[in-house]
């Protein structure tokens, strides 16, 4: 029987979106370690409901609607009287420091209410971390939010994503209608459009990746994917899969199983495809945002992140190089 201490329950709160998600989990299985027998509780906002769902040592997730059921500060209350947890929870983690997590995690009168912030909210917190500071990568700052309850050192590791691609009916559709085709996912459009790469440099990379006998996998979601995917087309670049608005976010994890590779910009789907263990060429326009955000070999060895020189030639040489390095029974 496990140790009365470990039974616990933990809540993680992060109200961000997608690739902030899924840098949370190395905290998670943090907390694991420390407190085996715990139960880890995910508060994320609806949309990245899978996101959180599906990550290692996640047991729960519960969702807030701040757009429609939870909107505004009736919606917010709702929420507080028909949370299941409001009075169990040990520790809240706030990631980010987000006002709103923040009143969540003092209305749900959690024992410990722990985040990154400077915020003068933060003296609503039983305590504040300030651990951050010897560390760069998000995931590594997500995960020191436990050294100001435990007061030891998080362990150094890597974001992990369940998938389950053979009992995906998508996935195994497309994965007969594409039979032995060697396939690279191709994600060009996310939340910022200064990350967005250029659609001449799109074109010019499902071309060449064509010639070499590559089937491209258009991945992506939203109005400016959708439309993104209608000037390649304009452009007459038309070989490829288009996957816009096909998938749910853990759909899009298994379907990313069938591909030898996925070419990302800077967004979830960058962080998707490397947690799942899928090998990654990420490339980063806004080369700052590397340190913080980047893949680590360390943690990630099938993942080559391109901050500089974003010409299709070294994006297919990094791409074709990363393919040969993979074992062949990985």
């Amino acid at each position: 029987m496990g140790n009365k201490k470990n039974k616990k329950i933990f809540l993680i709160i992060n109200l961000s979106f997608f690739g902030d998600v899924l840098l949370t989990n190395a905290l998670c299985q943090n907390i694991k370690l420390s407190y085996p027998d715990s139960k880890i509780v995910f508060l994320v906002n609806k949309p990245f409901y899978e996101a959180a769902k599906y990550q290692k040592d996640v047991d729960e997730v519960i969702c807030i609607d701040k757009r429609n059921e939870h909107k505004g500060m009736f919606g917010l209350l709702k929420f507080i009287f028909t949370c299941p947890y409001r009075n169990k929870i040990d520790t809240a983690f706030i990631i980010y420091g987000n006002d709103r997590g923040i009143i969540i995690s003092y209305l749900l009168n959690c024992k410990n209410r722990i985040a990154n912030t400077r915020n003068p909210v933060k003296y609503l917190l039983t305590k504040n971390s300030d651990e951050q500071k010897n560390y760069t990568h998000m995931q590594d700052i997500n995960s020191s939010l436990l050294t100001a309850l435990t007061g030891e050192k998080q362990k150094l590791l890597p974001v992990k994503y369940l998938t389950n691609p053979e009992n995906d009916t998508l996935v195994q559709k497309l994965k007969a209608e594409l039979q032995n085709k060697e396939i690279i996912g191709l994600c060009t459009v996310g939340k910022h459009k200064e990350n967005y790469m250029p659609v001449e440099t799109a074109v010019e990379l499902i071309e060449k990746l064509n010639k070499a006998g590559k089937t491209v996998l258009y991945l992506g979601a939203g109005k400016d994917s959708r439309a993104y995917a209608d000037e390649l087309k304009k452009r007459g670049c038309i070989n490829f899969v288009d996957l816009t608005d096909v998938t749910t976010i853990y759909q899009l994890a298994n379907l990313m199983q069938l591909c030898q590779a996925v070419i990302s910009i800077d967004t979830g789907t960058v962080h998707l495809a490397y947690s799942t263990g899928v090998p990654t060429v990420g490339i980063f326009y806004r080369s700052a945002m590397v340190p913080k955000w980047a893949p680590r070999k360390e943690l990630y060895p099938y993942t080559e992140v391109i901050d500089k020189d974003y010409t299709t030639e070294h994006i297919t040489e990094k791409l074709y190089s990363l393919i040969q390095s993979i074992p062949q029974n990985k």
